[in-house]
Parts: structure tokens; sequence; C-alpha cells
């Protein structure tokens, strides 16, 4: 929740400051924030609901599921940057305040 009210907020201030299509291209940045956490969150679930792993097979897992979301990041920002002509700074601000809700609330589970 705090990550959505960080992304809203962050596109009303575009909006309010530069208009509409630097608001979209923060709202699209704080989606790829998010679309980097719900990855994170089913990968977390799916190991969760798994057998237990060997020490060998948890740290695959664990470069796979980086590797997964740094494939994302890059396809959604090409989207974004290439095909859409979204504005780099407004995108870039959007996904870091995106990001930044991740480190203030880490992923909601701790075991």
């Amino acid at each position: 929740m705090l990550q959505l009210l960080l992304i809203a907020v962050t596109s009303v201030v575009f909006f309010m400051l530069y208009g509409g299509f630097q608001a979209g291209s923060a709202a699209f940045g704080g989606v790829c924030a998010s679309a980097n956490c719900l990855l994170l969150q089913w990968r977390r679930y799916q190991a969760d609901q798994g057998q237990a792993l060997s020490a060998a097979q948890s740290m695959r897992l664990l470069y796979r599921t980086a590797l997964e979301r740094f494939v994302l990041i890059g396809v959604l920002f090409a989207l974004g940057l290439g095909l859409w002509q979204l504005d780099p700074l407004a995108l870039i601000t959007g996904f870091i305040v995106g990001q930044t809700a991740l480190v203030f609330n880490g992923t909601g589970k701790t075991n």
C-alpha cells in the first residue's frame, strides 16, 4: 500500500508541475517498480510452497530471480523509453520512488 501511495503522490506532483504526459511517465515508472515487487513476491511464494531446497538450489533460485527481475525491468524500461517515448526523468523518478517503498516496507514477510 505504501508503494501505491508513493507512486500516486509522485504522479500527482509531476502532473501539477509538468502536466499529464510526465505524470503518466512517473506512473509507468511506478508500475515497473510494482511489477518488480510482484515478481519477487511470486518467487518467494513459490519457494515457500515447494519442497525444502538445498543450499545450492536456494542459490540457483536466488540468482535466477535476480536475473528475471533485471530482465523484466530492462524490458519495461525499453518499452517506456524506446517504444512509447516517455519522459526519462519522470519514469526513473517513479521507479525510484516505487523501489524506495520496498526498502521501507520489505516484501511483507519475515521468517
